[in-house]
């Protein structure tokens, strides 16, 4: 008896060993597959499927605690309205600038009637304290170039502190649209659609970067671009409101000191005469239909080779800027505008059709002929 119950109380012992290194292997398995399927994402949810919140890192580096679900988006400064519009129309909650009667020809009947609020543009806030308060958005957005803007995480903790409300920093360089698409993406809980809009903008870019990489130095284009009523502000290449024009390679003829803030330094007529640029490019949002007509007016500009051979072009506006003011996400369409403008013999695009494709994608807008040829007006 004594031998029977010994070899049974070997067995029932080596079951329970087997028992306790079988679970051991199971829960160093299960830790192993946890921390392999993090998500290589900056944005971190909490571990229980029930939070209501996360942290996330925002583009400046600053951890930012947000809804886990975003149903609101309030945006800081124009800069990011186009982005988030496209991404999720339903999520935007209001405008930083009422948009005109010409901007409204291409926004959803939803997005005509949003609130206007202002925002923190450059040196100056018209942000409307009271109505952000009581619109009480679950996301507040602030988009700015951070390489040159050397302080957006203290204007986003300042606004943080003015609203209350969650704010992150979002990278507006045109060479992080796809990224930031990505990003936004996933914040908002709409990963498809984002991931849409940024493969589109890379194949885009990269089309157009591959076409002028070919273009030889001898042909490239010196460009003036003209800005403020009288034409006579620009900004410099290197800056992120001239990205289009150093994307495209336009030889940038203003060589001037970059301005902080919104830009465009003030130049002379006679900086100008002496560049004597074969393009002159006017912005639509700073300059416009005045500053065209003052500049073909004025018998001084009529010295210049872009006005003696008519090479005088309104940046596209509708419904937001497809060069700058503010820079955003139509300068993926910018760049083939300005590049088929600048080198027709090489970047041979039909701005037609690619402007239909845009605005179905981006903007759910289907274009008529009408509309295409009123957005690609050359002049006025």
């Amino acid at each position: 008896m004594s031998g029977i119950f010994s070899k049974r109380a070997v067995s029932k012992g080596m079951a329970i060993l087997l028992c306790l290194w079988m679970t051991i292997l199971l829960l160093t398995g299960c830790s192993s597959q946890a921390a392999s399927t993090t998500p290589a994402t900056s944005a971190t949810t909490n571990n229980s499927s029930q939070a209501t919140t996360r942290v996330i890192t925002d583009m400046a580096g600053r951890q930012v605690t947000i809804p886990t679900k975003i149903n609101t988006v309030y945006c800081a400064v124009p800069t990011a309205e186009p982005m988030v519009y496209s991404l999720a129309p339903e999520k935007l909650a209001a405008w930083v600038n009422a948009p005109s009667d010409d901007v409204k020809k291409y926004l959803s009947d939803r997005a005509k009637n949003l609130p206007v609020l202002g925002g923190w543009m450059g040196e100056k806030s018209t942000a409307n304290l009271e109505e952000i308060a009581k619109l009480a958005p679950d996301l507040i957005v602030f988009m700015t170039t951070t390489g040159v803007n050397n302080n957006p995480e203290q204007i986003a903790d300042s606004i943080t502190t003015q609203t209350k409300r969650p704010v992150i920093v979002m990278e507006s360089a045109f060479a992080d649209t796809a990224k930031v698409y990505r990003l936004m993406g996933d914040i908002l809980g709409v990963q498809e659609r984002a991931e849409t809009l940024a493969s589109y903008s890379e194949k885009k870019m990269k089309g157009i970067s591959d076409i002028v990489a070919q273009i030889p130095q001898d042909k490239l284009v010196s460009v003036y671009y003209a800005e403020g009523p009288s034409g006579l502000s620009t900004d410099p290449s290197g800056s992120d409101h001239t990205e289009v024009l150093d994307f495209v390679k336009g030889k940038n003829v203003a060589n001037v000191q970059a301005k902080g803030g919104q830009g465009m330094t003030n130049v002379s007529m006679e900086q100008v005469l002496s560049w004597n640029p074969d393009v002159v490019l006017i912005s639509s949002n700073s300059g416009g239909v005045k500053a065209y007509n003052a500049i073909l007016k004025d018998t001084s500009w009529g010295k210049v080779n872009a006005i003696k051979n008519k090479k005088v072009y309104l940046t596209p506006l509708l419904p937001f800027g497809w060069y700058d003011r503010p820079p955003n996400i139509m300068r993926v369409l910018g760049i083939e505008w300005l590049g088929s403008e600048l080198y027709p013999d090489y970047v041979k695009v039909d701005m037609k059709q690619e402007t239909k494709e845009f605005f179905s994608l981006f903007f759910n807008q289907k274009l008529t002929d009408e509309q295409v040829i009123e957005l690609l007006k050359r002049s006025v």
